[in-house]
């Protein structure tokens, strides 16, 4: 996993030019199925955003997102970017994305993404897959797995934060959804 995140950090960095990131495949871009950026479209009345430029993270900024209270509706505040590529029904998924959390009232910086989605990008809003991530004080790359439980197709998917179940500050880098077919390990990812 280590590896693989290494990978997506130059990824990141080679954005607009030939990618650098070498897989024993070849392009690890390749298996994206999104078109990776820091620009997430944030939702929910709960929320203040803007974007911001750092030039710690790769790609040189994202998007900060403060949810004013916590929810017990925690979809009520989240940030969404289109998935562009289809999505099969077994395909091992990862989604992986840059992220920080800020302190809120002196508190520790750290966060709650209480759920990663891979969903339909219209009503019902089904997961193909889904997961969770706790986020901290520094950049760091956070990466959640899976194996699709359903087919989306081309166009109609989304990746999908859920931000609202805490009152806290995130900043949201670039995202990265990565598909490796049906055969792949899962396991492998989940290192």
């Amino acid at each position: 996993m280590k590896t693989l995140c290494a990978l997506l950090s130059v990824a990141v960095l080679s954005l607009g030019g030939p990618a650098l990131a070498r897989q024993d495949d070849g392009d690890i871009l390749r298996k994206a199925i999104n078109k990776p950026s820091a620009n997430w479209q944030v939702y929910g009345a709960g929320q203040k955003t803007k974007p911001v430029k750092d030039k710690a993270v790769a790609g040189g900024g994202g998007m900060r997102v403060e949810v004013l209270a916590a929810s017990d509706k925690p979809w009520d505040v989240g940030a969404q970017q289109p998935i562009d590529g289809k999505v099969s029904k077994n395909d091992v998924i990862l989604v992986a994305f840059w992220a920080k959390a800020e302190s809120v009232d002196g508190g520790a910086a750290e966060g709650t993404v209480s759920a990663v989605r891979v969903q339909q990008a219209a009503a019902p809003y089904d997961a193909a897959m889904q997961g969770s991530t706790k986020v901290s004080g520094d950049w760091k790359m956070y990466t959640v797995p899976g194996r699709a439980s359903m087919d989306i197709p081309a166009g109609g998917a989304n990746v999908a934060l859920h931000l609202g179940s805490a009152r806290q500050t995130l900043v949201l880098g670039p995202v990265f959804v990565l598909d490796f077919g049906p055969d792949y390990d899962l396991k492998k990812l989940a290192q």
